[in-house]
């Protein structure tokens, strides 16, 4: 039976604070940075002049411009570079890793965090000539870039294909996406869309000494592209990026909404998801932001004291009927007025004086101090009220422009810097934001990253061991501390180990926890008698003590009107959606196996039958908690969808398979659930090879498309839902007609739960055979007959003992099922093994999880 424990926010835990991490507004904290001395910088800028000459910039007034980013702050590195090659790059590592000496990777210089300042000195490497984009591909919707490549520029070398690359942050005309990625950028349409985290499936790097790296979407146990991105440059240097691209909607519209106040506009918000309305772009600017705006920009803004900017998109008879749907929806929040863009100019017009909100306040002063700080959506009201509150107590104008849609706020501050008195009101304003921020259960920054700027800060929000696992990351990349030191993750070190375990206890064969208390002490036993423990059906060891969380099926919180939900591991996907039901809410993954428990299908961290349209599982979870293998308990992320404090930490668990703790809690992201679902089935072997490809592509390039297609058996499943089934509808019947390709049209349901059932029935034969199935990622031989194959090749399944040339498949990446649980074909890679075994050690050092 499933127990709903509380409904609006997310229990509190008590917060454990570690005397030695200050959290004095601004204060420097010492970074444990022993660079190299003068004689060893100077012995390596020698070496790499002997190479490079006059390229190697030393000149004090050429690296005034390597000296800042858009922040106010200044620090001269001993030397800057160009890079032209990855060969080039390479070198530069190589030579300063031997003399120590930090290396801070460089793109357009446009972050507000203080992520590529020199804070020690050091070489900084200009990334910038990395420029190519080397492929399209909207068949496999991918593009391979270089990290030079601006944001702005792939947006229109995708727009001839009807393709687009939907982060797109307010720098997106300068900034480069080596520096979204690095940063986990966002933007405007992250409400619908969401954040540069979730468009990167594949990353070439170098490691701090020179050796390169290729980080792949694939069933390893690690999610290396999702644990590089928003690390802000401290694990590796980025070379090559593939980026999820997306085929964009034939039709957007535009609406711009006054009100009388903040909490009106705000609650209008709430009135817009309540109608289970997702629109592309939901901006909110205050009336101070307003004030500025509105001489810099004459866009028509409303003398209001707050406006929503709003942007829909999809089919026309869509967008036509969102738009008149929102009008009804504002009105009823008193909104005036409302206006509907004309025309696409109009529009542009529109959404550029938004835009502008930063340069607008540029004119109030010399200096402005940008925030970014991210709450659970209701409470953004309460964060904005807030903001006011200390702009008053402290005596500074303060504008705040806001993301409403995901609840990501940006009080820009005005400043002048030699003004002593004021900078220090700047800075305890700015310090009171984000405690604030942190106290209503949100995050000190959702876009623009942690660097040095909120490095002091990061104990807000998380413990002592927390911080301790985010340096463990680093050090697993980069021992030696080179690469750009000092940022993104707290310095602490956690070595012990030990815990009060009581007097040793026998641990049955079978574990049932009744509480994550109860499994937190099991797993301490265990550690200390060193004991293997595994959860039902991720079998490594045969000896090993089987833990099962059936017990542990709690919902934690339920957030309706944030569309989030904290449920204990144990609850079964089939309980969490019966409960969704009942408010029009739906967890949009489709797993594999239906009765799965939420903390199995997260550790397996398998495709779902909805990937072409939802994305991978990992995009709807927003935070977790996990029991490692000492004992410790760690919890990262919150219920907001923007969150880049410290490293993506939830990417190392999910997909794991338990390796390096077991997951006990999960925050999930939701979505309204669509009144019809539908599923068309064809015949495929009544298809030619012509026909077959012609209707792949067809589906996958087109906006709005499928959300599941795949094949099983002799039948191509095509799954479709949404605001735009009629169209879809008229889409797909027509390609069909055209060539006189027969379908039929299914209720989505029946035949989820159809495959689902098939599917049990291949995971129960894997697990019972010697010989079981291979699972794998990308494109796949035709000449192989597959059980399951996702037709965006995010996923085929493969009997392990068929003779249609099989054994190619054991490649980097897959794994395989059989009657010894789950094993992950070993890595080709010794440096991402060594950086798995470095993991390994710090979260489970007596392999307590094993090894699959």
């Amino acid at each position: 039976m499933v127990r709903l424990i509380r409904r609006h926010r997310m229990l509190k835990r008590g917060q454990i604070m570690l005397v030695s991490l200050s959290t004095v507004p601004h204060q420097p904290i010492n970074n444990q940075i022993l660079g190299p001395d003068a004689q060893q910088k100077e012995e390596c800028l020698c070496a790499l002049t002997q190479r490079f000459g006059d390229r190697i910039i030393r000149d004090a007034d050429r690296l005034l411009a390597y000296s800042y980013d858009a922040t106010s702050q200044r620090h001269r590195p001993d030397a800057a570079f160009i890079a032209e090659s990855e060969e080039e790059l390479r070198y530069v590592l190589q030579i300063a890793s031997q003399y120590g000496m930090p290396v801070i990777a460089r793109g357009s210089g446009s972050n507000i965090s203080g992520g590529t300042l020199p804070i020690s000195g050091g070489i900084v490497v200009s990334l910038t000539h990395f420029k190519r984009i080397k492929s399209i591909d909207v068949r496999s919707r991918q593009t391979r870039v270089e990290p030079g490549v601006v944001n702005a520029r792939l947006q229109e070398a995708l727009e001839p294909y009807g393709f687009f690359f939907p982060p797109d942050p307010a720098s997106h005309r300068i900034s480069t996406l080596g520096g979204n990625v690095s940063e986990g950028s966002g933007g405007p349409h992250c409400v619908k869309y969401g954040t540069t985290s979730h468009y990167v499936t594949g990353i070439k790097a170098l490691l701090a000494d020179g050796t390169p790296i290729i980080c792949q979407e694939s069933l390893s146990i690690i999610d290396w592209p999702g644990l590089l991105t928003g690390s802000e440059g401290i694990l590796a240097i980025i070379t090559e990026i593939t980026l999820r691209i997306l085929p964009k909607a034939p039709s957007t519209g535009t609406l711009l909404a006054g009100f009388q106040s903040v909490i009106d506009a705000v609650s209008a918000v709430s009135g817009i998801v309540r109608a289970q309305m997702i629109p592309s772009t939901l901006e909110l600017l205050d009336k101070a932001t307003l004030d500025t705006v509105r001489p810099f920009m004459d866009a028509g803004y409303p003398h209001s004291d707050a406006v929503l900017l709003i942007e829909v998109d999809g089919s026309p008879l869509s967008v036509q009927a969102q738009l008149q749907h929102l009008v009804n929806v504002l009105q009823q929040y008193h909104a005036d007025p409302v206006i509907i863009a004309e025309n696409p100019e109009h529009a542009h017009q529109l959404m550029a004086a938004r835009r502008s909100a930063y340069g607008a306040a540029a004119r109030l002063a010399s200096h402005v101090w940008t925030q970014d700080v991210t709450v659970p959506r209701p409470l953004l009201a309460e964060m904005m009220s807030h903001v006011l509150t200390i702009s008053r107590r402290y005596a500074l104008a303060i504008n705040t422009v806001a993301h409403a849609g995901d609840g990501n706020l940006h009080p820009l501050i005005p400043y002048h810097p030699d003004d002593a008195d004021e900078v220090e009101r700047m800075r305890k304003a700015d310090h009171a934001i984000l405690q604030k921020a942190a106290e209503l259960g949100g995050s000190i920054t959702g876009e623009h990253g942690i660097g040095i700027d909120k490095l002091h800060e990061l104990p807000l929000m998380y413990s002592p061991d927390e911080l301790a696992a985010m340096y463990a990351i680093k050090m697993a990349f980069d021992p030696e501390n080179i690469l750009n030191p000092g940022k993104a993750v707290y310095p602490v070190q956690n070595t012990s180990y030990t815990h009060d375990v009581g007097p040793e206890q026998a641990l049955n064969r079978l574990i049932q926890p009744r509480s994550v208390d109860e499994l937190r002490d099991t797993v301490r036993q265990a550690y200390v008698q060193k004991i293997h423990l595994t959860l039902d059906k991720h079998g490594v060891h045969k000896d090993a003590c089987r833990v099962n969380l059936s017990h542990l099926q709690d919902i934690l919180d339920f957030d309706p009107d944030n569309m989030t939900i904290t449920v204990q591991a144990g609850l079964s996907y089939t309980a969490l959606q019966s409960f969704l039901d009942q408010y029009r809410l739906m967890f949009p993954v489709i797993p594999l196996q239906k009765d799965q428990t939420l903390g199995s299908l997260v550790a397996e961290g398998l495709p779902h039958l909805a990937h072409l349209g939802y994305g991978p599982l990992k995009n709807w979870i927003l935070g977790l908690s996990v029991i490692d293998g000492t004992g410790r308990q760690l919890q990262f992320g919150r219920k907001i969808m923007k969150n880049v404090a410290g490293l993506d930490m939830p990417k190392l668990f999910i997909g794991s398979l338990g390796q390096f703790g077991m997951i006990t809690t999960l925050i999930l992201r939701l979505l309204p659930k669509f009144p019809e679902q539908v599923i068309y089935t064809l015949d495929h072997q009544h298809i030619n090879s012509e026909q077959y490809e012609s209707l792949v592509h067809a589906f996958i390039t087109t906006a709005p498309g499928p959300q599941g297609l795949w094949t099983m058996g002799n039948h191509l499943t095509i799954y479709v839902d949404g605001h735009d089934l009629p169209s879809q509808h008229q889409y797909i019947e027509q390609i069909c007609d055209r060539g006189g390709i027969s379908y039929q049209r299914h209720d989505a349901l029946d035949i989820l739960a159809v495959t689902q059932s098939k599917l049990d029935t291949l995971f129960d034969q894997a697990r019972r055979e010697h010989s079981g199935y291979v699972f794998g990622v990308g494109p796949l031989p035709h000449s192989i007959t597959t059980a399951f194959h996702a037709l965006d090749d995010s996923l085929w399944i493969v009997p392990e003992a068929s003779d249609n040339g099989v054994q190619q498949l054991h490649l980097n990446g897959c794994r395989v099922l059989n009657h010894n649980g789950w094993q992950v074909i070993n890595l080709a890679d010794s440096s991402l093994t060594k950086i798995t075994e470095r993991l390994k050690q710090y979260f489970d050092p007596q392999n307590v999880f094993g090894h699959p």
